[in-house]
C-alpha cells in the first residue's frame, strides 16, 4: 500500500458556503511521485509540477493535494470529509498500483473559462435551463452543477458545432 492514511488535522466553517466546512489533512506518505498519474486519472485536475500540487473537485468539494498534505473546501461535515478522504486514499493507492498502465501527465491542464463556455452557448437567455441567464448556466456547467442537456436550444441543428465543442470539453474535464 502506497498511502496508509489521511488524517484530518484542522476543520472550520467554510468561507464560500457557511453551512459547510473546510479542512486541512496530513498524509502518511509523500505523494509527489503519484501526482502525474493522478493528473491523468482525475479528469478535472490541474497539476503544477513545480509546486508540486494537484487541484481538483470531487462533486462540489474543492481539493488541493500537496506532497504530504491537502486542503478541502465545501465538505458537508466531518463524516462527508472522511468519506471523501477514504475515496482519495483508495484512488491514490489504486493509481500507484496500476501506474504501469497509466501514462503520467506532467502538463498543466488549462480549464476553460466561464466566458469560453458562454461563447459556445446560444446566448438567448431563454431560461429553459432554469437559470436566469446563459452566463449563469455557463458558470454552473463549468463546475458540474448544471447539465448540458438542460440547454434545449443547444440541441437544435443551428448549434451543432457549439454543442460538439462543449460536449468534448465537458467529457475531458468532468
Amino acid at each position: 500500500m502506497f498511502l496508509e492514511e489521511i488524517y484530518i488535522t484542522h476543520t472550520e466553517q467554510c468561507i464560500a458556503e457557511r453551512d459547510k466546512i473546510r479542512l486541512k489533512a496530513e498524509l502518511t506518505s509523500d505523494v509527489t511521485e503519484v501526482m502525474p498519474y493522478l493528473n491523468t486519472v482525475i479528469k478535472n485536475a490541474i497539476f503544477n509540477r513545480y509546486a508540486p500540487l494537484l487541484s481538483f473537485t470531487r462533486e462540489f468539494r474543492l481539493m488541493v493535494l500537496y506532497p504530504q498534505s491537502l486542503t478541502m473546501a465545501k465538505a458537508v461535515d466531518r463524516a462527508d470529509a472522511r468519506q471523501i478522504l477514504e475515496w482519495l486514499k483508495d484512488l491514490i493507492n489504486d493509481t500507484w498500483e496500476n501506474r504501469s498502465s497509466i501514462t503520467p501527465n506532467f502538463e498543466k491542464k488549462i480549464k476553460p473559462s466561464v466566458p469560453q463556455f458562454y461563447s459556445w452557448l446560444p446566448r438567448t437567455n431563454c431560461r429553459q435551463c432554469g437559470e436566469a441567464s446563459c452566463l449563469a448556466f455557463a458558470a454552473l456547467l463549468l463546475t458540474g452543477r448544471q447539465s448540458i442537456e438542460n440547454c434545449r436550444p443547444l440541441f437544435t441543428p443551428e448549434y451543432v458545432k457549439e454543442r460538439e465543442a462543449l460536449t468534448g470539453v465537458l467529457n475531458a474535464i468532468l
